[in-house]
């Protein structure tokens, strides 16, 4: 069960774009996409990895600029016809996540998850009609893990982490970027680059 990794990508799509993220939902290796979400100076979701562009933070720039650099709007992305999972990494640890619930549940059609490193973030949702999770366990680890699914480093996780998690019923999403031929864990997500499983 593969997820792409900011979309399929080439040499013509970019990562985190509206075509990266249709290459993905046309293809039928993948079941989902991922992407990352900043929030704009003018408090707009934003989808783009990296918080500068240059040399300026995004939540610096309003959106009209940040379109014309060809950023997209997260709510560009939930309007694609699509029953595939969109996993959304937040990247902001200051979002508006009651906005930001507003706006992901009036797609309550959609598959949509939500992971952040930060579990501060994770913790504010509450009435949402998405899945939500904490990224990296490792580093956010707490005693009990409420939440609907979680993201690991392929690195850093065991046989018996990934038995842990299944136990719970606790969905797995594993960050397999650049471990080709390793998909050795059966009923996880691998969120991997196209390259990699082409």
């Amino acid at each position: 069960m593969f997820i792409a990794h900011r979309g399929v990508v080439n040499k013509i799509q970019k990562e985190n774009t509206i075509p990266a993220f249709l290459n993905a939902i046309n293809n039928n290796k993948y079941c989902g996409f991922e992407l990352d979400v900043y929030t704009t100076k003018d408090k707009e979701f934003i989808v783009h990895h990296n918080p500068v562009i240059n040399g300026k933070f995004i939540w610096k720039y309003n959106y009209k600029e940040l379109k014309e650099k060809g950023l997209v709007k997260l709510e560009e992305v939930l309007k694609l016809k699509t029953d595939k999972i969109i996993l959304i990494e937040i990247k902001d640890i200051n979002i508006d996540v009651i906005k930001f619930s507003k706006l992901l549940n009036k797609y309550k059609d959609k598959k949509i998850y939500v992971m952040s490193f930060f579990n501060s973030v994770i913790a504010k949702f509450s009435n949402i009609k998405f899945k939500v999770g904490v990224l990296n366990y490792i580093l956010n680890s707490t005693n009990d893990y409420k939440y609907d699914f979680i993201g690991l480093l392929y690195d850093v996780t065991t046989p018996l982490m990934i038995s842990y998690f299944q136990d719970k019923k606790i969905e797995i999403f594993l960050y397999a970027l650049n471990k080709k031929d390793k998909f050795i864990y059966s009923d996880v997500y691998y969120i991997v680059d196209d390259k990699l499983i082409s």
